[in-house]
């Protein structure tokens, strides 16, 4: 899986401000490089930022791409309807599909996402995948444990012959 990298805009923001800083004092583009452990390339986008802008040239323009498909209220809106169930959404058993929370945030949010955001959006809300347990309702675990406990031993110090049937 991909690890994320979060930036701490405001480190990198400050980073540029001294380096700007450094600009108005008449210092070099590859010391000012050097002094903040950046490629001279860097050093020389942010000067010309600071030569169009001064400071503003060099403030943080905030998170870059694309507004994200479902926002804080709707990520709350279809975690509730999550934990509300499969059943109350019209659904005969009891887990979700990655198929099904998508046609929930369809029918219930107007928002058509793709199975790849979905997965990472519940995964981002905290769920995990969760598998049901492949056991008969009606199993008997009494039964079972007696029979582990009691039969199968008496079965295993039997002899082959005495076990199975004549015509076998």
């Amino acid at each position: 899986m991909k690890t994320i990298i979060k930036r701490d805009r405001k480190a990198l923001e400050k980073r540029r401000l001294a380096a700007g800083k450094l600009f108005d004092q008449g210092e070099s583009q590859a010391s000012i490089a050097k002094k903040h452990k950046v490629s001279t390339a860097a050093v020389c986008k942010w000067h010309t930022a600071w030569e169009a802008d001064k400071r503003k040239g060099l403030l943080s323009k905030g998170p870059t791409g694309a507004e994200p498909i479902l926002n804080a209220t709707n990520r709350m809106k279809l975690k509730k309807e999550i934990l509300r169930g499969p059943a109350k959404a019209g659904y005969s058993t009891d887990f979700w599909t990655l198929e099904r929370i998508r046609v929930l945030a369809k029918k219930k949010l107007k928002i058509e996402l793709g199975t790849t955001s979905v997965w990472r959006t519940v995964i981002g809300l905290g769920f995990s995948v969760q598998k049901p347990e492949r056991r008969a309702r009606e199993r008997d675990e009494k039964a079972i444990t007696d029979w582990k406990l009691k039969t199968f031993p008496r079965l295993k110090k039997m002899g082959r012959e005495t076990r199975l049937p004549a015509w076998f």
